[in-house]
């Protein structure tokens, strides 16, 4: 060192002093910030543990929505000989629900069957139904035994069931009508299967921290859910081993299984090789299930290393700077130009290959300026590209838009040469392109169809589907039956359908001579008469299920009686779900006051005040779905 140059010397020592300052302010920063440590540890276990509540949680809480449901709505499809459907419809829908049972008393007239069991065997569905009980497992019948015996709502404890070997869960909800005195009597029961094996695998595929795990335990202790299978309903927390816990086991057990309260502690678990880990218990308020997350207790200081590493960066920018500070200082013959090329290098090295720096400044800057030349010129490139990208898809979205609009009717009067008849429609997409359709045409000389429908979905897919769906209904529309047109309809959209989309849909045949009205509603948004006298009635008759789910569904139809100077209104649900300002929807109600307010005009007036009030009530909101009315109204 002493037969370096003053200048080196220098830089070295005052680099040491610099180093020695900032050593000596982490250490003190780090020995007052113990408190910040231990709070860190706790909430990042409480943290690491909503996620995993949250999901159990929202299992346990659908199982119970869906039981419920089931109990509301039973009786109702059951007269209509969809119980099935329903049911079955359900399982399919939620992956880890693993069975229904459904009993329903004698005493309920207009019931086909009162018993229905649905189950799940590998990626299948299937129901049985029937009026006797249907026969169970051993465990199931045990267990459902003693649900029922109770009489109200509440969950099992888990068992194996032997009919498929996974592990199970049931919630009861007892099935309840009016009687003549108006009380609430039972009448029935809906118990549903959840399947702990589905929570598992949910509960292990959750992310605690980056080397914990979590699990349930039953209101004795049970292991429910564990990455080790073979613990489940095989083990029970307290045959934890002194290494694992040291402490009194079955005293510190009751207090988390029986306490009702959220909690942490020490353990060494088995599965850390017996290392130490902070454990997080938290009870899961609908079935007394406890929730149990562990996290190596050395994970929890990462929020503690990260300021300490902010604090080693900037120290050694800033002894780097000071530093380079001092060398400058020292060496005042270093040109200017040094520092420029350096730089320049630099940042080709970062975004370029590496080449050996040359000694010749000049060549240094003009390799890194040609460098830095051909780096914009592919940069100018990349961004023309994804230009003339960005314009080919809003071309194809437009050209699309126009397709479309191609098959909507915007000529009034529909039917000039009739005076019999006076209609008007609007029609509004959220976007380029619509799910809604809506048609209207004549059969015969006699016979008038009118049309609304709404396709799920967005886009350009859902529009698609409408314009398809839109060809198929007129296509069908052979003879005066509003009930087969739709049957046709639904049977051949089915066979096209590859997309899984369905579609609303109510449609109506009037006779222009007699006033009557025959209509068939696939699960869509009823429709409105106003009379001249201001009196408004609802069409709230469903004849089935939207069109494109099932090819074989049979559907209904109902027939109302027309007079002179009444108004059908037809609309889909963008009307009555549209949002103003505060996300407050239109509604039912007030689509009704203002068509009662509008009695006695013409469909075209009736939908030009209705636009302006939808205009009004949106403010300065926006338009989230696509809104469509048609206006009929009839003078013979």
């Amino acid at each position: 060192m002493l037969n370096k140059s003053i200048a080196y010397q220098l830089s070295v020592y005052i680099s040491l002093a610099v180093i020695g300052v900032f050593i000596a302010f982490i250490g003190i920063f780090f020995f007052f910030n113990q408190t910040l440590i231990k709070d860190s540890v706790k909430n990042k276990a409480m943290s690491q543990s909503t996620e995993v509540s949250g999901s159990v949680q929202r299992y346990l809480v659908t199982t119970s929505e869906v039981a419920g449901n089931i109990a509301d709505q039973v009786i109702f499809y059951g007269q209509q000989d969809h119980a099935d459907l329903f049911i079955q419809s359900l399982v399919i829908k939620y992956p880890f629900i693993n069975a229904i049972y459904v009993k329903i008393d004698s005493t309920v007239m207009d019931l086909s069957y009162s018993s229905y069991f649905t189950f799940r065997e590998g990626d299948s569905t299937f129901i049985q139904r029937g009026r006797t009980n249907f026969s169970l497992c051993g465990n199931e019948q045990r267990y459902f035994k003693t649900l029922i015996s109770n009489d109200k709502k509440g969950w099992s404890e888990p068992y194996m069931c032997e009919r498929n070997n996974i592990v199970v869960a049931a919630f009861n909800t007892p099935i309840t009508i009016k009687n003549n005195k108006g009380e609430s009597v039972n009448v029935g029961q809906v118990i549903c299967e959840m399947s702990v094996n589905e929570l598992n695998k949910e509960v292990n595929n959750l992310k605690i921290g980056k080397g914990g795990f979590a699990f349930l335990l039953s209101k004795n202790g049970t292991y429910i859910t564990h990455p080790v299978k073979d613990w489940i309903l095989n083990k029970s927390i307290y045959e934890l081993s002194d290494k694992v816990y040291r402490g009194n086991v079955a005293t510190k057990t009751d207090s988390i299984i029986y306490n009702s309260e959220s909690g942490t502690l020490i353990a060494y678990p088995e599965l850390f090789n017996y290392e130490k880990a902070l454990v997080y218990y938290t009870p899961i308020r609908q079935n007394g299930w406890t929730l149990v997350s562990v996290l190596p207790y050395k994970e929890l200081f990462e929020p503690l290393y990260l300021p300490i590493l902010q604090m080693l960066f900037f120290s050694v920018l800033g002894i780097l700077v000071i530093y380079l500070t001092v060398t400058y200082i020292i060496n005042r013959q270093i040109k200017p130009l040094s520092m420029v090329t350096k730089q320049l290098k630099r940042f080709s090295n970062l975004t370029g290959p590496y080449k050996d720096i040359p000694e010749n400044e000049v060549i240094q800057v003009s390799e890194s300026l040609n460098y830095m030349k051909s780096w914009y010129e592919k940069y100018l490139q990349t961004q023309s590209d994804e230009q003339k990208k960005k314009q080919q898809r809003q071309e194809d979205l437009n050209q699309a838009s126009e397709i479309q609009q191609s098959f909507i009717k915007t000529i009034y009067p529909a039917f000039p040469n009739r005076t019999d008849i006076d209609l008007y429609a609007t029609y509004q997409p959220s976007r380029g392109v619509s799910g809604d359709l809506f048609d209207y045409f004549f059969i015969d000389d006699d016979n008038l169809v009118l049309t609304m429908g709404d396709v799920s979905g967005k886009g350009v897919p859902a529009a698609f589907f409408m314009s398809v769906a839109q060809t198929i209904i007129k296509t069908n529309a052979l003879e005066p039956k509003a009930d087969l047109i739709v049957q046709k309809a639904n049977k051949e959209l089915c066979t096209s359908n590859h997309h899984q989309f369905f579609l609303t849909l109510v449609l109506g045949v009037l006779n222009v001579k007699t006033g009557i009205l025959e209509y068939c509603n696939a699960a869509h948004t009823p429709g409105y008469i106003l009379s001249t006298n201001g009196k408004i009635k609802e069409l709230a008759q469903s004849h089935g299920l939207p069109l494109g789910l099932y090819p074989d569904k049979s559907y209904s139809s109902a027939q109302v009686q027309l007079v002179k100077g009444d108004t059908l209104v037809l609309y889909t649900d963008g009307v009555t779900e549209m949002l103003n300002e505060n996300n407050v929807q239109y509604g039912n109600q007030r689509l009704i006051e203002n068509l009662v307010s509008l009695s006695g005009q013409s469909p075209k007036d009736m939908v030009e005040r209705l636009e302006k009030s939808f205009k009004m009530y949106i403010g300065h909101g926006y338009q989230t779905d696509d809104i469509t009315m048609l206006i009929f109204k009839y003078k013979a």
